[in-house]
């Protein structure tokens, strides 16, 4: 019965640890992901903040062999109980053990890396890092107990229970638990996990001898050489690299929430699952003809573009991660060092993961003008694949007589890619990339009429035509017969003749502020500084410079802002936060529109733009509407694809006489549309899986 329960306590603490430690991901990231305007960039963040923690504590496990095992238990357990006393603290602070209390959110428009990583540190640091030590350290513990049995099925268990973690989360705990709710539970679970590993240091603590690994036996090739470290770095850096990139390009233009977070790193993980099955460590070659596969997926993605249907991308991307992934850690495990080293051979992943994240987040920003961190994963992953063919003995046995081609077929492929980089930069006039995401000006000649759009990704979101008779006319989403353009031409103050207040979440290039008249005052709510500029002082767009009404900018996420504002008494608020394609969910809650509603004037109408090719966002307004008894219309409008672009607007407003005039009850549709019914959504739940298209 001892024998049983000593079997079962070291990987039963393992798998908890690991458990936990993925599942706080998307709870931590989904919580601060409205607090920075929504952008996929906040989990690239809070990814980028795990692989450091990650690489800390690995760094922490094997520094830590170099002492007894008493003082390493001593140390241990002083550290997991400083990480209790710090979560019961802040909870007479937050009210919660480890999300802040809402009055830390960001106050103005800062450039958020370092403020993110901040919360992290503040929130879940400590515990984190202890949670990251438990897969290398506790096989390492277990290792001394039991030298003849191989620790490293420890990392199928760990990787097993974060993958459980993972695809828990979207599909059981997201659609029936608040974050705070979440927050608790975990909470438990991590004292849980204290308490096991107390038991695992009791085990350890009065074991025989010192802690210094006795000498290696002797080997063809040294377990630590140069050339096995680096090797063991670059090909952890390409997995976290794809993961990143992937992500990246996944939600550009879907909101960047946890199913979309989970299912990159579910995958990645999986592959590190099968990449460490002894049975299948000499698939090496099977690997690099899927990654060959991965390419072709790769090429026609780059072709086809947005006119794939999304849940084919998904796909496909997927499919791409998979192939890498697995490829890059199927290399690591079939050079892995003996037991004896397996600290250090952790190290080296979670350094290689740790750059990783470093280079996407921080370096790739300022490097690129766009994602081409996904570009550059793709070569480097072909390169190493050849590196494998020639210099791997059972990789180049397989791919002997037809090695020579695959340089060649790298070549052409990196030359593939870079013509689409070429097409990207030759099509625009200008271009920049920050936090907030990739926004360019893309220029076209119609009969020798230039024509300028702003694209943010690959989405438009303003075009202008540079010739005297429709310099300021309205196009794409902002016409005259689209929503936002109705809910202002027929106000009862525009068809009286009198000044109009109008707030605007999200800019563009200030297509709507052509419908402003002298007296107007449209105030525009834009938290991308370089929108702004665009906008504002760029000689591509005149839109903001030709208004006939007052324009004013306040630069910062809209919904923090007006929540730092007293109440404006708008005449029409125009929701147009988007990025991308994306919408951020957290200006389409409840709590949103009780502050909406407080900044309308009498008669006031909200109008919500929520085209989108990917979510049906109308059963999240009705709910809204439902809420606050308001009167809603529906309006889709067919585009001509030119100028004019396909848009759905809903207009909300406690006036029925409003939406009873006679332009807006001929669009409105919304009695013709059958719509799903979902929960409403709130700060504390949201769940994109109820409507996607």
């Amino acid at each position: 019965m001892k024998m049983l329960k000593f079997r079962g306590l070291f990987p039963s603490t393992v798998f908890l640890g690991a458990f936990l430690l993925f599942q706080i991901q998307p709870v931590i990231g989904k919580y601060f992901l409205p607090w920075f305007g929504g952008v996929p960039a906040v989990w690239l963040t809070c990814l980028m903040f795990f692989q450091f923690l990650l690489l800390g504590g690995y760094t922490y496990a094997h520094l830590l062999q170099r002492l007894r095992p008493g003082r390493q238990v001593v140390l241990h357990t002083g550290l997991l109980l400083a990480a209790l006393l710090t979560g019961s603290l802040l909870i007479f602070a937050w009210g919660s053990p480890v999300l802040p209390d809402p009055s830390w959110r960001p106050g103005g428009a800062e450039y958020p890396t370092m403020h993110i990583l901040r919360l992290l540190l503040v929130s879940i640091g400590l515990p984190y890092f202890l949670l990251s030590t438990g897969a290398s350290l506790l096989q390492a513990w277990f290792h001394r107990l039991k030298p003849e049995r191989s620790p490293y099925i420890f990392y199928a268990v760990s990787n097993t229970a974060s993958l459980l973690a993972l695809l828990s989360y979207p599909f059981f705990i997201e659609p029936h638990l608040t974050l705070h709710q979440q927050a608790w539970i975990w909470s438990g679970g991590f004292l849980a996990y204290v308490l096991l590993c107390a038991g695992c240091a009791v085990k350890v603590r009065n074991s025989p001898g010192p802690c210094t690994p006795a000498p290696a036996p002797v080997a063809p090739s040294l377990p630590y050489s140069g050339c096995r470290l680096f090797l063991w770095t670059l090909f952890s850096f390409c997995g976290v690299l794809a993961l990143m990139a992937i992500t990246n390009q996944m939600t550009q233009d879907i909101p960047p929430v946890p199913f979309l977070w989970i299912l990159p790193l579910s995958i990645y993980l999986l592959s590190y699952i099968i990449g460490f099955m002894d049975k299948l460590k000499n698939w090496q070659s099977r690997y690099i003809f899927l990654l060959i596969c991965a390419f072709a997926a790769a090429g026609y993605l780059s072709q086809q573009g947005l006119e794939i249907e999304i849940r084919r991308q998904i796909a496909a991307y997927s499919f791409i991660l998979l192939a890498v992934c697995l490829f890059c850690h199927n290399a690591l495990y079939r050079t892995k060092p003996d037991p004896e080293y397996l600290t250090g051979f952790y190290l080296c992943i979670s350094l290689g993961g740790a750059l990783g994240g470093l280079f996407t987040v921080l370096a790739a920003p300022f490097l690129f003008k766009g994602y081409w961190e996904y570009q550059l994963m793709l070569i480097l992953s072909g390169a190493l694949a050849v590196f494998l063919i020639y210099t791997d003995t059972e990789t180049r046995k397989t791919f002997r007589p037809v090695r020579h081609v695959f340089p060649v077929l790298l070549a052409a492929f990196a030359v593939f890619l870079g013509a689409g980089v070429m097409k990207e930069i030759r099509s625009s006039v200008y271009m920049e990339r920050n936090f907030f995401g990739c926004v360019r000006v893309a220029f076209e000649s119609n009969k020798g009429i230039p024509i300028y759009s702003l694209l943010h990704g690959r989405i438009n979101h303003g075009m202008q035509i540079h010739h005297p008779k429709f310099i300021n006319r309205t196009t794409t989403y902002y016409t005259e017969k689209g929503g936002g353009g109705l809910a202002i031409l027929n106000h009862p103050k525009r068809l009286a003749g009198r000044p109009m207040r109008v707030g605007l979440l999200g800019m563009g290039i200030g297509v709507l502020s052509a419908h402003g008249c002298a007296g107007d005052v449209f105030r525009f709510y834009e938290i991308d500084p370089a929108v702004i500029q665009l906008a504002r002082n760029s000689p591509w767009f005149s839109y903001l410079r030709d208004s006939k009404a007052k324009i004013e900018i306040v630069s910062g996420d809209g919904r923090i802002s007006l929540e730092q504002e007293s109440a404006n008494r708008f005449d029409v608020l125009v929701l147009d936060a988007f990025s991308g394609d994306r919408i951020p969910v957290q200006t389409l809650t409840l709590e949103a529109f009780e502050l909406y509603l407080r900044h309308l004037a009498e008669g006031g109408v909200i109008a919500a733009h929520i085209s989108n090719r990917n979510l049906d966002l109308l059963p999240v307004l009705v709910q809204v509407r439902n809420h606050f008894n308001l009167y809603a219309a529906y309006i889709d409008t067919p585009g001509d694809m030119k100028i004019s672009a396909n848009a759905q607007w809903v207009l909300l407003s406690r006036d029925p006489d409003f939406l009873q005039q006679p332009a807006i009850a001929r669009a409105d549709s919304l009695k013709a549309r059958a719509v799903r019914d979902v929960r409403p959504w709130m700060d504390d739940y949201s769940n994109l899986l109820d409507v996607m298209k």
